[in-house]
C-alpha cells in the first residue's frame, strides 16, 4: 500500500506540496491554539451563563451571522484567485474592491437591524442584535485583509491574529463574568476584540503590499459576478449549519439553543480546521490546474484518505462525547453530548469534499458548485422542521448528517463530469 506522501506527490509537484503543508501547518497550529483558548472560554462562559443565557448569546451570534451574505465575502476569493496568479496585480484588485466592501458592510448592518424586528424575539434579544450587528465590519474585512498573507504565502500572520483575538475575548470575558457582569458586557468585549484585531490585521498587511483602503465604489462585473457566486456558496454552507441554531430559537426555547449550541460550537472548531486545510491548498490548486492536467484517481485517493481517517476518529469520539460534555460543562448540558455524538460524524464526512470543491473553484467552475450547494439548505430547512417534530432537539443533528451524506456524492459526480468535459483531468 502506498504511503500518504507518495499519493500526494502524484497529485502535485513536491515543492508545491511542501508549501501547502507548510501553509497548512501555520494555520492549523494557530487554529489549534486559538481553538484551545476558545474551548476554554466556551466551557467557562457556558457554565457561568447557564443554558438559557448562553442560548441568547448563541442566538444573537447566529442571527447576525446570517447577514454575512450581504458583505460579499466572495470578493476575497476572487481577489486571492487572481492575485495568486500574478502578485503584481494584487494591489489593483484590492483597491478595486475596498469601496464596494465598505458600502456592503454598512448595508449588512442596517438590514440585520431591520430584520431583527421581524423575528419573534424579545426586546432584550433585539437590543443585543443591534449592538452585535456592528461585528459585520469584522466579518467584511478580516478575511479580506487575510488574502494578502495567503497570496504571499505568509499564513502565520492569519494564525497569530486568530490567537490574539481569542486571548483578548476569552480572558476579558471570563474576568468580567466572574465580576458579575452579564450578556451586555460579553457582546461589548467580543466587539472590542474583533475591532482591535481587524485594525492590527490591516496595519500588518502593509508590510507586504501597499494599497489604499479608501477608494471610490467600483462596480466591476468581472469581479462582482464570480464574487456573488462565491458569496452565495459560502451562504449556502451557513444555511446548512448555522441556520440550525436560528431555527431552534424559532421552534423552541433559548435553553434548547444553548444546549445545541455547545455541541455546535465544538463541531464548528472542526469545520474551521477543514476550512483551513481547504484554504491553505486553494492557491496551489489554482496554480496546478492553471498549468497541468490532474489525475482523477489521485483526487479520489486524497479524499478517501482524509474522509475515512476522520471517520475512524469520529467513531471513537462519539463514544466519549456524552461523558466529556458532562465533565466539562456540567449536568445541565448532558443532552449536548448526545447531539455531539451525531454531529461529529457530519464533521468527518465533510472532509471528503475538500479536493472536489477546491478543484471546481480553482478552475472557474464555481457556478456548477453553486447549483449543488443549494441542495443542502433546501433539504436542511425542511428536514430540520420535520425531524424536530419527530425526534426533538437531536432531530436537528440528524438533519445535518443526512444533508451532508446526500450532497457530497453529488459534488463528486458533478466535479468529475465538469472537469472531464474541460479536459482538466485524466
Amino acid at each position: 500500500m502506498k504511503k500518504y506522501s507518495d499519493i500526494i506527490k502524484m497529485l502535485m509537484p513536491a515543492k508545491k506540496i511542501m508549501r501547502g503543508l507548510k501553509n497548512t501547518s501555520y494555520l492549523t497550529i494557530g487554529y489549534f491554539l486559538s481553538t484551545a483558548i476558545g474551548l476554554l472560554g466556551l466551557v467557562y462562559i457556558a457554565r457561568l451563563l447557564g443554558p438559557s443565557d448562553y442560548g441568547i448569546y448563541v442566538t444573537v451570534g447566529a442571527f447576525v451571522g446570517l447577514f454575512d451574505l450581504i458583505t460579499f465575502n466572495g470578493i476575497n476569493k476572487v481577489v486571492l484567485r487572481e492575485g495568486a496568479k500574478d502578485l503584481s496585480k494584487m494591489r489593483d484588485y484590492l483597491e478595486r474592491t475596498t469601496g464596494i466592501k465598505n458600502l456592503l458592510a454598512f448595508i449588512a448592518i442596517v438590514v440585520c437591524i431591520i430584520g431583527s424586528f421581524f423575528m419573534p424575539y424579545s426586546m432584550q434579544v433585539r437590543l443585543y442584535i443591534i449592538i452585535f450587528s456592528t461585528s459585520l465590519i469584522h466579518t467584511t474585512f478580516n478575511g479580506f485583509f487575510g488574502t494578502v498573507y495567503q497570496a504571499v504565502e505568509k499564513m502565520q500572520y492569519n494564525a497569530i491574529l486568530g490567537i490574539l483575538n481569542g486571548i483578548l475575548f476569552v480572558s476579558i470575558s471570563i474576568a468580567f463574568l466572574y465580576l458579575g457582569f452579564g450578556l451586555l458586557a460579553l457582546f461589548l468585549i467580543a466587539l472590542f476584540s474583533k475591532f482591535f484585531t481587524v485594525i492590527i490585521n490591516f496595519k500588518l498587511t502593509k508590510r507586504f503590499l501597499f494599497y489604499k483602503f479608501w477608494n471610490k465604489i467600483k462596480w466591476d462585473k468581472s469581479i462582482l459576478r464570480p464574487a456573488l457566486i462565491f458569496s452565495i456558496l459560502s451562504f449556502t454552507v451557513l444555511l446548512t449549519t448555522k441556520i440550525d441554531l436560528v431555527m431552534i430559537s424559532w421552534l423552541s426555547s433559548t435553553k434548547d439553543v444553548g444546549i445545541y449550541g455547545v455541541a455546535y460550537q465544538i463541531t464548528d472548531t472542526g469545520v474551521g480546521i477543514r476550512n483551513i486545510l481547504a484554504t491553505a491548498f486553494f492557491p496551489i490548486f489554482v496554480k496546478t490546474f492553471h498549468k497541468n492536467v490532474v489525475r482523477w484517481n489521485q483526487l479520489l485517493k486524497y479524499a478517501f484518505l482524509l474522509g475515512f481517517g476522520l471517520l475512524a476518529i469520529a467513531t471513537a469520539g462519539s463514544l466519549l462525547s456524552e461523558q466529556a460534555i458532562v465533565l466539562l460543562f456540567g449536568g445541565e448540558y448532558a443532552k449536548s453530548g448526545l447531539i455531539l455524538s451525531v454531529l461529529i460524524f457530519y464533521l468527518a464526512i465533510s472532509f471528503f469534499a475538500i479536493p472536489f470543491t477546491n478543484a471546481l473553484q480553482a478552475t472557474h467552475n464555481e457556478g456548477k458548485y453553486l447549483k449543488i450547494c443549494w441542495i443542502g439548505p433546501c433539504l436542511n430547512i425542511g428536514l430540520n422542521y420535520l425531524f424536530f417534530k419527530i425526534f426533538g432537539l437531536i432531530g436537528i443533528a440528524y438533519s445535518t448528517l443526512v444533508v451532508t451524506s446526500v450532497t457530497i456524492p453529488i459534488t463528486v459526480l458533478v466535479t468529475f463530469i465538469t472537469l472531464k468535459k474541460q479536459n482538466r483531468i485524466i
